[in-house]
């Protein structure tokens, strides 16, 4: 599964690198990616909201919570 780490990456990159990821998985039609967001609370809110804007299913790893799961097809 591909994923995109965002440890170490400033809050306002984040929706740039978030959308050509998910550009990047869908032409390759990837059916789920993972994006590691850390234990920080304001990036998993990032990480959310830019997922609802996609209108995409997501959840977070039970045994890891901070890494997000997205169905991105």
């Amino acid at each position: 599964m591909n994923s995109l780490d965002l440890h170490g990456i400033k809050h306002a990159e984040v929706k740039q690198l978030f959308d050509t990821f998910i550009y990047e998985n869908m032409k390759k039609r990837s059916f789920e990616v993972e994006v590691i967001t850390g234990i920080s609370d304001q990036m998993k809110k990032i990480v959310f909201e830019l997922t609802d804007e996609y209108k995409f299913d997501y959840y977070q790893d039970l045994l890891n919570p901070g890494k997000i799961i997205i169905k991105i097809i």
